[in-house]
């Protein structure tokens, strides 16, 4: 597993703008790039960063994603156009735990402002996503995209609990170990157990379990669905 803090908070921003500027040169229309995620509020996590790509007009996936590929760590990237605006989790993310890197602060304090606290329907939208990323999973031929794949299948798991606890507190707190301080037991206990798993061990640690993953992904989904729907009815 590559660690991101095995590399100095300097190296890794000097590799940041060096994406950064193929990023700009393969799309004109950027407005703004901003590192966001457990790589700002937790690096002692972190094994991964995350970039958010703010343009006119989203350009093919492949031209950002060749950008990062002598990156000597992992970078995922969020392309969004400026027309639209980052899901509710994403965007409190952005409010509290974030570092420009390109452009101009105002452009994203347009795209979150006002973004609501998110609701159930939402965190059960996720599931969806999810699910797709698990189809996507099972058609891939590269061993490396795959096992991505399965990995952000079970984080989007983690992220529909997440936007589920934040919903049932009615705050736009994105932080885990915030957001599972303030919930109430057994929901508190039900949360780290889905943090830790799916979260810590399988996204950021790498563990999957290849003995049936998807086995494996049907029983974590459904008692990520429970957990939902036990928040909306507590």
């Amino acid at each position: 597993m590559t660690v991101l803090l095995s590399t100095s908070e300097e190296l890794i921003q000097q590799h940041l703008q060096e994406v950064c500027q193929r990023l700009l040169q393969v799309d004109e229309d950027l407005k703004a790039i901003v590192q966001f995620g457990s790589s700002v509020y937790a690096p002692e996590l972190a094994s991964d960063v995350d970039l958010l790509l703010v343009t006119e007009k989203q350009k093919d996936w492949g031209l950002y994603l060749d950008c990062t590929l002598d990156c000597p760590f992992p970078v995922d990237l969020v392309p969004i156009e400026t027309n639209r605006r980052p899901p509710p989790d994403m965007a409190a993310g952005l409010r509290v735990a974030s570092r420009l890197l390109y452009g101009e602060w105002k452009t994203i304090e347009r795209m979150v402002k006002d973004v609501p606290v998110p609701t159930y329907d939402e965190a059960r939208e996720l599931l969806l996503n999810a699910d797709i990323y698990l189809e996507m999973a099972a058609t891939e031929s590269s061993a490396l995209r795959r096992e991505g794949h399965y990995r952000t299948a079970f984080n989007a798991l983690f992220d529909a609990a997440r936007l589920a606890a934040m919903t049932f507190l009615n705050t736009e707190e994105t932080r885990w170990g915030q957001l599972r301080g303030q919930l109430p037991s057994p929901f508190e206990e039900e949360f780290r157990e889905i943090i830790t798993a799916l979260h810590v061990d399988i996204f950021y640690r790498r563990e999957l379990p290849f003995a049936d993953v998807e086995a494996e992904y049907r029983r974590w989904r459904a008692r990520v669905v429970q957990f939902i729907n036990d928040l909306e009815g507590g």
